[in-house]
């Protein structure tokens, strides 16, 4: 039993699993989020630990894809612009990128997000760009490997934007990887750094360099590994398979 628990105190909890649901968010452990946030939620015992649960529940519901997320989460950083919540933006702002995305606004949430990068970036906040930058690298990738093939609306609506990505992901890839790798904040053998590598293996294996490919993911599987089983250990695993 937890001393929070001995003494009866569910705020703690509660910020507790508001904690846990952010550790997972960064982790790619979208289920697990979602589960800590909502139980943070319904533990929260103030209006602002409401607030904060919702944020790690609202970008879990956008990177697990589910129906009407994009609107959720749009309407939310929109009431944290309004009121001011400048704090609260740092972990939804990024992910409103990748929700513009999926919702078909390839563009638009393209844009978002590197405007988002530089927004944290000119606060200071190099953990929250960075993580915003591997997220437009997940954006980029998803383009050129061509494994979910959008609607032809999407694409005519996003030509000019999606033949750019098929010349320049790579360069741009690279570019923001390197970005992320020289913060001092990130353990070279921790999570984010076993996250650029398997970004670097995934794209060498989208553009067939399989030697580069089964590099970068190796080092990736002996990152990740350390930390037990994983979504993101699993998309290693799975990438190797097919060119091993």
């Amino acid at each position: 039993m937890s001393t929070e628990q001995q003494m009866n105190d569910p705020r703690s909890i509660g910020y507790g699993m508001q904690l846990q649901a952010w550790v997972s968010l960064v982790a790619n452990e979208y289920d697990a989020a979602l589960d800590f946030a909502e139980k943070g939620i319904s533990i929260a015992r103030t209006p602002y630990d409401r607030e904060v649960g919702k944020n790690a529940k609202f970008a879990a519901l956008v990177l697990l894809r589910r129906p009407g997320a994009y609107l959720t989460l749009r309407d939310f950083t929109d009431q944290c612009e309004a009121s001011g919540w400048h704090y609260m933006l740092t972990g939804t702002d990024g992910v409103r990128g990748v929700a513009l995305v999926l919702d078909g606004q390839v563009s638009a949430g393209i844009r978002w997000t590197e405007q988002a990068i530089l927004r944290r970036d000119n606060e200071r906040y190099r953990r929250a760009a960075d993580w915003y930058r591997l997220f437009l690298c997940e954006i980029y990738l998803e383009i050129i490997s061509g494994t979910k093939k959008p609607p032809a609306n999407v694409i005519l609506r996003n030509m000019l934007t999606l033949i750019t990505i098929m010349f320049a992901a790579q360069k741009r890839i690279v570019e923001l990887v390197e970005q992320v790798r020289r913060n001092p904040e990130f353990d070279p053998n921790g999570q984010n750094i076993g996250w650029c590598e398997m970004i670097l293996g995934l794209l060498y294996k989208a553009k067939q360099k399989r030697t580069l490919a089964v590099q970068h993911l190796t080092e990736a599987k002996r990152i990740v590994a350390q930390f037990g089983p994983s979504l993101m250990l699993s998309r290693i695993d799975a990438a190797l398979a097919e060119i091993v």
